[in-house]
């Protein structure tokens, strides 16, 4: 071993070290907290949107989710208008706190989307399929 391959063998030894101590440094100092669950059922249902087409099927039904504490009155209060609007992944109006994108189809028009909520709740939305 020359003395250029053991110096470079020690400076990675030691760059390995530094790294290993400072992601056990960083582990110890924040410990893992529990999750806490949010005692709010999830919410579902079928409401009335946009036109849509997949693979045959059409029609003007979709479903809608919302868990973590996410509203599907609320939701349901802006869907129907979002997924008339163009696919975007900053869909307007939305309720306060919400944060809503979309994407659409060749006609660009929001087919599914998702919002979520300040205190991490989440909607969807997504065309209503039959079997």
């Amino acid at each position: 071993m020359t003395r250029r391959s053991r110096a470079a063998l020690l400076s990675r030894t030691a760059i390995g070290t530094a790294a290993l101590a400072t992601t056990l440094a960083f582990s110890a100092a924040a410990p893992a907290q529990p999750q806490t669950r949010d005692a709010t059922p999830p919410c579902t249902g079928v409401a009335k949107g946009a036109p849509w087409s997949y693979k045959g099927q059409k029609g003007t039904a979709y479903t809608v989710l919302g868990v973590s504490g996410a509203s599907c009155t609320t939701g349901l209060t802006f869907m129907s208008k979002w997924t008339h609007d163009r696919a975007t992944f900053d869909l307007k109006p939305t309720p306060a706190g919400w944060h809503c994108s979309a994407i659409g189809d060749y006609s660009a028009l929001a087919k599914l989307g998702q919002c979520t909520t300040k205190q991490g709740g989440i909607f969807e939305w997504l065309p209503k399929q039959k079997k």
